[in-house]
């Protein structure tokens, strides 16, 4: 018995939660308000004031270059390159052109 109060006090309150809120609209607003204050004054807080205040972190290392690596790639890209330019050179036979040799043995 004794939930079963507390639910129906609480489904009231739940009803009534509208008519309160716009008998006190300006107040309920201006909390609002308030609250979007609060909230935006923390996020420009913690990602403007402190990350200002933060040491940036700045790793130096310095690069190192395998030479035996460094050669092997440049001596595969000369080889590719090398591959491109006589791919414009070669010429391939025009597979529907007829030859010679068939028509002579067509005469024949």
């Amino acid at each position: 018995m004794f939930k079963k109060i507390k639910a129906n006090k609480l489904k009231e309150t739940i009803k009534s939660l509208p008519r309160i809120l716009t008998k006190h609209l300006f107040a309920f607003f201006m909390f609002l308000v308030f609250l979007a204050l609060v909230f935006g004054g923390i996020l420009f807080y913690k990602y403007s004031i402190l990350a200002e205040r933060a040491e940036a972190r700045v790793f130096v290392r310095t690069i190192q270059i395998k030479k035996d690596i460094l050669q092997r790639i440049l001596d595969k890209w000369t080889e590719r390159e090398e591959r491109f330019n006589q791919a414009g050179t070669k010429e391939y036979s025009n597979p529907f052109e007829e030859s010679g040799s068939l028509l002579e043995e067509e005469a024949e």
